[in-house]
């Protein structure tokens, strides 16, 4: 009999593959724990005053922990609105059921991967693939690991067509992807970095767009600079005037 003891909780499993969850709390006279229809996980307490049940604790803390929320190739990040987005370099596999605020049918990429191309025409062609970095993420479902170091993670991802994302922890070990991104969220406080397997246009796009944001706001800088030096200018020369 295998058990495992931790918060309160008594985790049991027998020689017969029963598993079985309880747990025990001095100062709580009637509590129980509920499995919501939404998949979530409830420890509920019996409050006499008000004569109900009042939830102590839930095990998801956040619409985001609903496993697939987004869908494939979707991100979460419950500080946004809407939560979900489809990653960088991917467009809604539905638009119109993703306005909605259904996401569960995803993302699909909006540039093929070379990788794709070399194998379905049997050619090479184009720039290879590159990978694009997401930080501070709770990496998707279904990872592979490996023991590769990490520097090595992303070149044996590389070098290999099937794989799709990659990521690093020290903790863990190099982990990679070779089936469609799910489940994955993004933190504000923790994570690791996720690293997705783009076609070079897509990352190129980024690079773009980073040069257009900088120009534009270098261009916006110095045209308020001249605007403010005209008017200063404007209104040392009416202030002489008037002192005449």
């Amino acid at each position: 009999m295998y058990r495992v003891f931790q918060n309160g909780f008594s985790f049991v499993e027998d020689q017969y593959g029963t598993f079985v969850l309880s747990f025990f709390y001095v100062n709580m006279s009637l509590s129980h724990i509920v499995l919501t229809t939404q998949g979530d996980m409830e420890l509920r307490y019996w409050d006499n005053e008000k004569e109900d049940w009042k939830v102590l604790w839930k095990a998801m803390k956040s619409e985001c922990h609903f496993y697939g929320k987004c869908g494939e190739f979707g991100s979460c990040y419950s500080r946004n609105s809407p939560i979900c987005s489809c990653l960088w370099g991917f467009k809604p596999n539905d638009a119109k059921e993703w306005n909605r605020g259904n996401w569960t049918s995803g993302c699909v990429r909006r540039t093929p991967l070379q990788c794709g191309r070399v194998n379905s025409t049997g050619s090479e062609a184009g720039k290879m693939d590159g990978f694009l970095k997401l930080k501070m993420m709770k990496v998707p479902d279904f990872a592979e690991w490996s023991a590769a170091l990490e520097d090595d993670c992303r070149q044996q991802c590389l070098q290999n067509c099937s794989c799709i994302a990659y990521a690093y922890d020290i903790g863990i070990g190099c982990m990679s992807w070779t089936r469609n991104l799910i489940d994955t969220i993004q933190s504000s406080s923790s994570g690791v970095d996720l690293y997705i397997r783009l076609a070079y246009l897509e990352l190129d796009t980024e690079g773009d767009l980073k040069k257009i944001v900088t120009i534009t706001v270098v261009i916006g800088t110095v045209f308020i600079s001249i605007c403010t030096f005209i008017l200063w200018r404007w209104i040392a020369k009416h202030k002489a005037e008037a002192l005449r």
